[in-house]
């Protein structure tokens, strides 16, 4: 997903979008000239985690 889109769904302004990649707190792969966010393993990170289920 792109870094707009991912902001617009999420309210996150695209420079904090931006800087959750560049810190690596967003998993993201680039896709020709463009960086996105990887939702696939994002999606699979939140499932992984050992307190997922509340």
């Amino acid at each position: 997903m792109s870094k707009e889109r991912f902001a617009e769904m999420t309210g996150l302004s695209e420079g904090q979008v931006r800087g959750m990649i560049e810190k690596g707190h967003l998993p993201s792969m680039k896709c020709g000239k463009a960086r996105m966010v990887n939702i696939a393993r994002l999606s699979q990170e939140a499932i992984n985690l050992e307190d997922w289920t509340a």
